[in-house]
């Protein structure tokens, strides 16, 4: 049924594998997936963006056309770091410091094992590194200014002798003060115009110059993929007929500009999983529910956070593998198991899963691609969980018999396994990781799992997330209606958002040092309104949030607390922020470990802009009581049971057949639109008021 005079509004996430797409116009909610093109990721949004406006019966010009509000998160930074694929960077460094690249905090990371130890990459060559004569004093003045000659002749060595594409400059305590790395930059400029350059106080103006420059350094390592992404999407979007906005998501969970995002690509970090997080939270809300697990299995990683109160935790000066940055993102733990996570068997003989993927190309063997190692996906179609005819909804046919010879060369023929068997140990395997991944954000960071539901989403999750579940004792699964591109549907339920952060260094034992604090946050605040309203948000769809990082003195690290939104008033707001410090310690730490004696202090400052952008109305659920009643199956198949290790005839369900209410006792099989729920036996399974599924173990009833 096509869909006449209604603004659309469109998520799309670009993840390893597949590229989800999730439409909101009106009422109705549409889906489009395709596989990731990693050649021109933008030929993979539109083929999403296409099958999505046939479910509209209207065009692909047609639905760019009444687009509202496009929102777009993307792999792209992430692959890039990850695959150390990134531009060729130099950087100009005050002089006697270029070696600490090479420090970069010592590669042993751990203080319990002196043998564990991680070697920094090396993302900038020690001879693309140029030392400059230049120094800012401890208080931000200006003792030894840039000599315009040295910058000039060390950025044309960098350019033409060494070949650098892109360049960071990183000065000493630029975080104090900028202007030397400003005049820098506008002498590279002068020589150099289309050189991409950033400055490490523009990115993260926090004392520590390790977080700092990392920071800087990636920022231009990733620049020239991100803005490849970004400028041939913007540009084929325009093309095919995008009539409204066009805005990319940021790791930290929220949304910035095209022109922001080319000049600060870093902030792309993580934003397919932020996404998701904003989804999650959103649809606990409406569910009325403060502390939910959520889990995001795709194509290639499973992604797994904890929302409890109702607030999404943000990590900050975010650790990338061996780069300390000073990226903030919100808090997702990520492991290699996905559809395409591929099954192999180590040195040792041990079968293992992940985190190696077969991506979208090969893609799994039953693909018919090319691929030959056994995946996720290749296990599940010889189980009979997947239908190889319904796979992305049917456009897409599988091959069972290039699955199980995969599963029968990699490891059947190395345990003495038959196909099925195979199979199971791979199902097996990617549940004890992915259950694993979930102990680490809940218990091991002090939650008991069996307070929370489990919001389980993507288009692979669905088949394992009441086998997470049990072994983690969560009573209650919920699955939402459109799982398979959920991130996409979180993507629209965020606001733009601006976040900057700085070193103010304020002893709260010194309260007349409030004046000078007040001076550096007014202005953040007034550079943050400033650029919310050049983004063209109003006065009154702007919010303010300021919070603070503190530690008491001789500590290296910090506990984050909001602040009021408004100045210090001296005496009065340090006694107080030293009381709601100190109890904020001793409820994270326990009681008396606060640092008698000692005071805190106020180290970085952080203002965040939030600027309320329109929002599709994503459903609110029906008001009326829902009555449990029971449907008849479509059909029987032959389904391979992984807790009993035997073949056995299972009812198979068509998700059209579940209004709310209605329900069902497995073991079962609820085919979905681009997605297969399983139900074990002994789990019940019902429809919400909100048209989510909702799983339970009949215990728990």
């Amino acid at each position: 049924m096509a869909v006449a005079g209604l603004d659309a509004f469109i998520g799309v996430d670009v993840g390893g594998t597949h590229t989800d797409v999730a439409v909101v116009a009106g009422d109705r909610v549409v889906r489009g997936k395709a596989l990731t093109t990693y050649d021109d990721f933008s030929r993979g949004v539109l083929g999403a963006v296409e099958v999505a406006a046939g479910e509209l019966d209207i065009s692909l010009a047609e639905l760019l056309g009444r687009t509202k509000l496009f929102v777009n998160a993307t792999t792209v930074v992430t692959n890039t770091i990850t695959e150390l694929r990134g531009s060729r960077v130099g950087v100009l460094v005050t002089h006697g410091f270029s070696d600490t690249f090479r420090l970069a905090g010592g590669a042993r990371r751990t203080e319990f094992d002196d043998q564990m130890q991680v070697n920094i990459p090396e993302l900038v060559a020690r001879t693309s590194i140029a030392e400059i004569e230049e120094r800012i004093d401890y208080s931000g003045a200006v003792l030894v200014p840039i000599d315009a000659e040295q910058v000039r002749s060390e950025t044309r060595r960098l350019v033409e002798e060494e070949g650098i594409e892109a360049l960071a400059i990183c000065f000493l305590t630029s975080y104090l003060n900028g202007e030397n790395e400003l005049a820098a930059e506008r002498i590279v400029k002068e020589s150099f115009p289309d050189l991409f350059v950033t400055t490490s106080h523009s990115v993260f103006p926090v004392s520590g110059e390790n977080r700092r420059w990392t920071t800087a350094v990636l920022n231009s390592f990733v620049q020239d993929r991100a803005e490849v992404y970004l400028t041939s999407l913007n540009t084929k979007l325009r093309e095919a007929g995008l009539a409204g906005g066009l805005v990319f998501f940021q790791g930290l969970g929220g949304g910035i500009s095209l022109d922001k995002a080319k000049a600060y690509p870093l902030a792309l970090l993580g934003s397919g999983p932020a996404a998701g997080a904003i989804g999650a939270n959103e649809l606990a809300r409406r569910m009325g529910h403060e502390n939910v697990l959520l889990g995001d299995m795709g194509g290639t990683s499973f992604d797994t956070g904890i929302i409890t109160g109702n607030e999404i935790v943000v990590e900050k000066n975010l650790d990338l593998g061996p780069f300390k940055t000073g990226v903030n993102v919100v808090d997702v733990v990520s492991v290699g198991a996905g559809g395409g996570s591929i099954a192999w068997v180590s040195e040792r003989g041990v079968p293992q899963v992940g985190p190696q993927s077969a991506g979208s190309t090969p893609g799994p063997a039953a693909l018919g691609n090319g691929g030959t190692e056994p995946t996720v996906t290749d296990a599940m179609v010889t189980m009979g969980i997947i239908d190889p005819d319904r796979y992305l909804n049917g456009r897409v046919q599988l091959q069972p018999d290039l699955a199980r010879e995969a599963l029968d060369h990699a490891l059947g023929s190395r345990f003495g396994w038959d196909a099925d068997e195979a199979a199971a140990a791979v199902h097996d395997l990617v549940v004890a990781n992915m259950a694993n991944a979930v102990r680490e954000v809940s218990i091991e960071k002090g939650h008991d799992p069996r307070e929370f539901l489990f919001l389980a989403y993507g288009g692979t999750l669905p088949m394992f997330a009441c086998q997470i579940a049990e072994r983690l004792d969560i009573a209650t699964v919920v699955i939402p209606q459109n799982s398979s591109v959920f991130c996409g549907l979180g993507l629209l339920a965020s606001d733009f958002v601006l976040r900057n952060d700085q070193s103010v260094g304020w002893d709260l034992s010194n309260p007349g040092d409030a004046d000078r604090v007040n001076a550096i946050t007014d202005a953040m605040v007034t550079a943050a309104r400033d650029e919310m309203t050049a983004e063209g948000f109003g006065a009154d769809s702007i919010e303010i949030v300021r919070s603070g990082d503190f530690r008491f003195q001789g500590q290296a690290f910090e506990l984050s607390l909001v602040l009021p939104d408004r100045p210090f008033s001296g005496e009065e707001d340090a006694a107080e922020l030293s009381r709601v410090f100190r109890d904020l310690y001793e409820k994270t730490y326990g009681e008396g470990t606060a640092w008698e004696g000692v005071p805190a202090t106020l180290v970085t400052y952080s203002v965040t802009a939030v600027g309320r952008q329109d929002r599709p109305e994503l459903g609110a659920g029906t008001a009326a009581a829902v009555s449990p009643r029971t449907v008849e199956p479509t059909a029987q198949r032959s389904v391979y049971l992984p807790g009993t290790r035997t073949r056995a005839q299972i009812s198979v369900y068509d998700e059209r057949q579940f209004e709310p209410g209605v329900g069902i006792t497995g073991p079962a099989i609820i085919d979905a639109h681009d997605t297969t729920i399983f139900v074990p036996a002994g789990t019940t399974a019902a429809r919400d008021a909100f048209m989510n599924f909702i799983l339970k173990r009949e215990g728990d009833q």
